[in-house]
């Protein structure tokens, strides 16, 4: 898996445009770790970093990814995170809507 940036999720804000901005601390070496390490549900990707949900979605041979709120986290992966401690209710709750 290969990933490739989308620009209306980069600074800056692209009026017109639909979507999350990502983090600007992401660096391309930590979002093509969190691709590897992501966990598939249905045509997506998720994935979580410093409490925060993402989705990743396939266009081709490549990915591109954004932030997401919990609620769009498929509940068993969100219960799997909690188990393992990669997430906590704090997080769930700061971060729920996108």
């Amino acid at each position: 898996m290969r990933y490739a940036g989308n620009p209306k999720h980069k600074e800056p804000w692209q009026p017109g445009r639909r979507g999350s901005l990502c983090p600007t601390d992401l660096n391309l070496e930590t979002v093509q770790k969190l691709l590897e390490d992501s966990v598939p549900s249905d045509n997506k990707r998720y994935a979580t970093w410093r409490g925060q949900a993402f989705a990743g979605q396939g266009h081709d041979d490549t990915w591109h990814g954004y932030p997401v709120g919990w609620r769009e986290v498929p509940q068993a992966i969100r219960n799997r995170w909690r188990r393992q401690r990669l997430i906590d209710r704090a997080n769930i709750k700061k971060h729920w809507i996108s």
